[in-house]
């Protein structure tokens, strides 16, 4: 039996090999295009990627240090969020809406 099974397994190898199959073409192939969008093209459409929930926004600013005030508003492609910093002054934070990242503060 176990020379039955070994033969039938070199036999399938030998036609796998012979049709040009092997495990690299066999692989999924992602079609996705992950290049990077810069802010400055116009002709580049971003695809469609979700938007983080306010609660990761927030969670994002507590790990930095910083007390949101107000909601997240969604103004030019990122989050800004009126809050607290760590000195107890009230600025703007940007947040990447797509991550979750802490961008900076923004100046006024």
């Amino acid at each position: 039996m176990y020379n039955i099974k070994t033969l039938v397994a070199a036999a399938s190898v030998a036609v796998a090999m012979a049709a040009g199959v092997s495990g690299a073409n066999a692989a999924p192939w992602d079609h996705r295009d992950y290049r990077p969008v810069m802010r400055h093209d116009a002709f580049m459409v971003r695809e469609h990627r979700p938007i983080v929930v306010r609660e990761r926004v927030f969670d994002t600013l507590r790990f930095h240090h910083y007390r949101g005030v107000a909601a997240p508003v969604f103004i030019h492609g990122h989050y800004v969020v009126k809050s607290f910093n760590r000195f107890g002054r009230v600025v703007f934070v940007e947040v990447d809406p797509y991550t979750g990242a802490f961008m900076g503060e923004i100046r006024i």
